[in-house]
């Protein structure tokens, strides 16, 4: 069996940044199928424990197949799990997982 990794690369902040990032799901989708809707987006800190991080404004992207989000917060010398989950055109719901380090260097 072969799994596909939404984000397979740790994504890097300090504390202080507000910045945007993508969750690209175009290894996911099929054809011409895109992402209908964003029902969800978590953030915990990686092995579990609230997380201090604020995501918001989600949207997607031009082409419909990734999800753009703002971060703000979180600790130094921390790395959290962000799982958002998606709707497509073909009826499939899929979880897209990433991880964010907080460093201040």
């Amino acid at each position: 069996m072969t799994c596909s990794v939404t984000a397979p690369e740790i994504l890097c902040k300090q504390p202080s940044e507000d910045r945007q990032f993508t969750m690209d799901f175009s290894n996911l989708l099929s054809g011409t199928e895109v992402i209908n809707t964003i029902g969800s987006v978590s953030h915990e800190l990686r092995g579990g424990g609230a997380s201090d991080l604020t995501v918001y404004n989600e949207v997607k992207n031009s082409d419909s197949t990734a999800v753009l989000f703002w971060v703000s917060g979180g600790t130094n010398n921390s790395t959290y799990r962000i799982e958002i989950v998606v709707t497509t055109s073909a009826g499939q719901t899929i979880e897209g997982d990433g991880l964010l380090s907080v460093r201040d260097e």
